[in-house]
């Protein structure tokens, strides 16, 4: 039996519009999820989405996953910590100074956040590092980078559900790490690394991104409660 915590599935509202994403919102219990805002939603809205959903009362991760310059990743995370979002993320192939920079954005904060590194998109595998000459393997790039988020205290990391269970190992059980690709039933889709919530549950993730089943499923409502039924 597949068993969730409150607020452990952060449910991702990949659409071009509010209207388009109230539609999952409204049938969502923000004592029971969180809501992830990523680039195409937030390109579309600006950051008056993120109001919209505070007002509900949810709390939002905002996935812009940054990676720019250290001065302009610092600059960019003060204005996003400014918004009250209760998490959001760089890519950590940025370096190590610009992790660092977003570090030094999260401690001059004056409001409580999350901020989590991206290590390898679950998009790719190994044969995609290598085309753009990475000849590292995946888990031995995720480890190196999820070392660098630790070692800058970060919160800890977006990766596949395979890897948690190293980064716990390594790194310690309160280094977070946040899972996407993950199915009620595992169908890949477009993410090469994905899983079942079955196996995200049984591999400890702290966190479970969970989308097109939700958004694009024939019975919204029908699903979040088959989801909530796993609520503990």
């Amino acid at each position: 039996m597949i068993h969730l915590k409150p607020k452990q599935v952060l449910v991702a509202l990949d659409f071009d519009s509010y209207e388009q994403a109230i539609t999952v919102s409204r049938n969502l219990d923000p004592n029971k999820f969180r809501l992830k805002v990523g680039k195409q939603l937030f390109s579309a809205e600006g950051p008056k989405i993120l109001d919209n959903f505070h007002k509900q009362g949810f709390e939002v991760f905002l996935d812009l996953k940054l990676h720019d310059i250290p001065n302009t990743v610092y600059k960019t995370l003060k204005n996003i910590f400014s918004f009250g979002v209760w998490m959001t993320n760089i890519h950590l192939l940025g370096g190590i100074e610009m992790i660092q920079a977003a570090k030094e954005a999260q401690l001059d904060s004056d409001k409580e956040n999350l901020l989590i590194g991206v290590t390898v998109l679950t998009s790719l595998k190994d044969s995609h590092l290598k085309e753009i000459g990475i000849m590292k393997d995946i888990n031995s790039l995720v480890s190196k980078l999820s070392l660098a988020a630790k070692q800058a205290s970060l919160d800890g990391v977006v990766c596949s559900v395979h890897e948690v269970k190293k980064i716990k190992k390594d790194f310690g059980l309160d280094f977070l790490t946040v899972t996407p690709g993950i199915r009620l039933k595992q169908e890949k889709g477009d993410q090469m690394r994905a899983a079942s919530l079955e196996t995200a549950v049984k591999e400890n993730t702290d966190y479970i991104v969970l989308g097109r089943e939700i958004s694009q499923a024939e019975d919204i409502s029908k699903m979040i409660n088959k989801l909530e039924s796993y609520i503990i």
